[in-house]
């Protein structure tokens, strides 16, 4: 994958969460399935991990120095899950163009090199690339979870 290619990821991604803006109140808290979040939830998830690489890994990928802890997914995730209830689908869309839009943004401010320069995360080496290439995974997933629950 090339940062082009990741570049247009996130900007589709945008146009993407944009679109669930014609949700109605009934398909934006629409399950994913029995027992699952709602597209609310999934959606509302997103931005919180936007931050955490914006403030938390972006700055500290090439420095000689351990990269800050990450938080607990679990803790994240319930914590996002619930905001996402309380929030309106304007409000939550919103909150993640904004933030991906600032991730873009910061991604168009990489050198080329940058993107291929290997880093550590625990015990494991990887490039931006890679790094990102996962991301785009985890969202292409909650993607494909929405779509299917919206049946498009």
């Amino acid at each position: 994958m090339k940062a082009s290619e990741i570049l247009w990821h996130n900007e589709e991604s945008v146009r993407f969460m944009q679109s669930l803006s014609q949700l109605t109140e009934e398909e934006w808290r629409r399950p994913l399935g029995q027992g699952k979040w709602t597209i609310a939830e999934v959606a509302g998830h997103l931005a919180p991990w936007d931050q955490f690489i914006l403030e938390h890994r972006l700055p500290y990928f090439f420095r000689d120095a351990p990269l800050p802890e990450g938080p607990d997914a679990e803790v994240l995730n319930a914590r996002s899950a619930k905001e996402s209830r309380l929030r309106s689908l304007e409000e939550t869309i919103e909150e993640f163009v904004f933030v991906r839009r600032q991730l873009i943004g910061a991604l168009r401010d990489l050198q080329a090199g940058d993107w291929s320069r290997e880093f550590q995360i625990g015990d494991t080496r990887m490039t931006l690339v890679h790094y990102f290439e996962e991301m785009i995974e985890h969202d292409e997933h909650h993607f494909r979870q929405i779509r299917h629950a919206l049946d498009i």
